[in-house]
């Protein structure tokens, strides 16, 4: 009695304890959005949804505000993105296309579950019925090209699950029936199509017969099961009439990515708590393998797009033909990918024979061309030598000449313009002609001539001056430089003589074009002076073009082939770069790129 009075006692204190005496605050509920998804037929929705929602409110009503939504079935990704439910009725094949989803994280917690079957994943399909009268409609082969009735096209456990059984029975579904009509009510309409003879053949979930005939709506006897399945070979027993085979999981409720873990834990306790309802309960134990099979096969909810490919219905009828054929045909492409590897393979061979021997016979043909330049530069180079030095007398004679006439005509050039021109003129071009003659004995001899501080505008400028003056056409040479000077170390007379061999050059290759044009500029390039000659001769082949930049003969019938020789070897006398360059309209571009020299005075030995 004592042990007992004191278990009284601490029972009483810890109820005061938890439970105090003065008044609480009133708590704000959490929100929960539940949301069901259209296609749900009517009887579904009061039978297994509203029953549902309204066990959560009065199980976890004192703890959260629930609120029901209902989701159209057209657009259910939408809606169910700007509603963000945190719980969510859908049948299985649409629980699983929004599962394949990863930013919905929808995880199936309960699925519905028929008393009247033993496993949770198959706990619907579908029942063909017809009038008890109808003596020539006994089974599915007699139902084709009748008329149809069944509540919508858009629900597994009637629709899709029938249509499923037509296909394993080797029928086309979407060619089957003669007529459809959709009721888009209560199932019972589609019972009411049947018995007033508007349709042959009625379309229901499983077990429903049964309850229709249970609650009074359809007459016992009045109504028969088409072909029906025998439920005793199955392994888990299933007690309702059914005409399909297969069975699928019904309702699935599923949290989505916003549903908080302790709102789930609570719902999924209490639904697994839920008393049976309307022939139905809650239950685990989910498994969407026929699922998949059939949406696969009839190409609907999350493989509609394959409906779109009609080869694959061939490739599967047709596949141990085609296969057949395929091995044949391998067969004889890879004998013909053969052969033409061998052929291909030959002909490779063949030819890059013949390319080695054209090749030598170039390589050949162009040693006999440089040996030949080469012997002709040694000769010229010798004759050079002798001429130059049998005209140092002649010149030497001349310019004392010129010295003696200057003397003795130094009173009347005073008086004659005229005379004193051509006088200084004449004593100028002498000195000109003996300073060409030593370069020519200093070039022959392989001598580097003295290079001095000298203005590149300066030795442009006379280089076509002196092309004006030697040239019978009066071509015009337009010179363009933004530079007053342009200091380099050089041999001003050999840098001169360079310039004036591309002027002359360019001179004559636009005479060709009919209209000839060429010039000249002058500009820095970095650390670099660039002149560039330019004409608008014809277009060059390559072989053209091959031999100008080569140098190795001359590009003109009467040419000796040592003019740009000469050139690109006084260009290398002054570390010079010569380039050539086709224009696409024709004509070429020869760029000289020469040091810069930098100096405070330019023009001291520009005199």
């Amino acid at each position: 009695m004592l042990f007992r009075k004191l278990w009284l006692s601490l029972c009483a204190g810890a109820l005061l304890a938890a439970h105090p005496l003065q008044a609480e605050e009133p708590t704000q509920l959490r929100e929960v959005r539940v949301a069901y998804i259209g296609i749900l037929p009517s009887e579904t929705t009061e039978h297994a949804v509203y029953p549902t929602f309204d066990f959560l409110k009065s199980q976890l009503g004192h703890k959260y505000l629930f609120k029901l939504f209902d989701i159209s079935n057209h657009d259910f990704l939408e809606e169910i993105n700007v509603l963000k439910p945190h719980l969510l009725f859908a049948p299985s094949e649409i629980y699983l296309q929004l599962a394949a989803i990863p930013q919905l994280n929808a995880h199936d917690i309960a699925a519905l579950k028929s008393v009247f079957s033993s496993k949770t994943s198959a706990s619907v399909g579908s029942v063909f019925i017809t009038r008890a009268d109808r003596n020539d409609i006994n089974s599915i082969a007699d139902m084709k090209g009748k008329r149809v009735a069944a509540a919508n096209d858009e629900n597994l456990s009637e629709w899709w699950a029938a249509l499923g059984e037509l296909k394993e029975r080797g029928y086309t579904p979407n060619r089957f029936f003669g007529g459809e009509r959709f009721t888009r009510e209560r199932h019972l309409g589609a019972v009411e199509e049947v018995l007033a003879g508007s349709s042959d053949v009625g379309i229901l979930p499983t077990c429903l017969l049964e309850a229709y005939e249970g609650v009074g709506f359809v007459a016992p006897g009045s109504l028969k099961v088409i072909d029906p399945y025998d439920n005793a070979k199955d392994e888990s027993p299933f007690y309702c009439r059914r005409s399909t085979r297969a069975l699928y999981p019904g309702i699935v409720i599923s949290s989505l990515a916003n549903a908080p873990d302790d709102i789930v834990k609570d719902v999924v306790r209490t639904l697994f708590t839920m008393p049976p309802f309307q022939g139905n309960e809650w239950a685990a134990g989910y498994d969407y393998t026929e699922v998949l099979r059939l949406m696969r096969d009839l190409k609907f909810g999350m493989y509609e797009n394959l409906r779109d490919y009609s080869l694959g219905a061939l490739l599967q009828r047709y596949k141990t033909e085609l296969l057949i054929l395929l091995t044949i045909l391998l067969f004889l492409i890879g004998n013909e990918l053969r052969v033409h590897h061998l052929v291909n393979k030959r002909t490779a061979e063949l030819k890059g024979a013949l390319e080695a021997k054209n090749a030598a016979e170039q390589e050949a043909v162009l040693g006999r061309k440089r040996l030949s330049h080469i012997e002709r530069s040694g000769v010229i180079s010798q004759m050079s030598n002798i001429i130059a030095h049998e005209l140092k007398q002649p010149l030497g004679a001349l310019l004392n000449y010129a010295a003696v006439l200057k003397l003795r005509l130094n009173d009347r050039m005073t008086e004659d313009p005229l005379t004193k021109t051509v006088v200084e003129n004449m004593d100028a071009e002498t000195r000109r002609i003996s300073h060409i003659v030593d370069s020519v004995r200093k070039f022959a001899k392989k001598e580097q001539p003295a290079h001095i501080e000298y203005d590149l505008v300066r030795i442009v400028e006379k280089a076509i001056r002196t092309f004006h003056q030697q040239e019978e056409a009066k071509t015009a040479v337009p010179f363009r430089t933004d530079v007053a000077t342009a200091p380099v170390l050089a041999d001003p007379l050999s840098l001169e003589l360079l310039i004036l061999n591309l002027i002359r050059n360019a001179a004559a290759a636009s005479k060709e074009s009919g209209r000839p044009k060429l010039g000249v500029s002058l500009e820095p390039a970095g650390k670099r002076w660039k002149v560039t000659v330019w004409n608008n001769g014809l277009v060059l082949s390559d072989e053209q073009f091959t031999r100008l930049e080569h140098a190795a003969e001359s590009t003109k019938p009467e040419g000796l082939g040592l003019g740009l020789s000469i050139v690109r070897e006084i260009a290398d006398m002054h570390s010079a770069s010569l380039h050539f360059e086709r224009l696409a309209k024709g004509g070429v571009r020869a760029e000289l790129m020469i040091d810069r020299l930098a100096t405070k005075d330019p023009e001291k030995n520009n005199e």
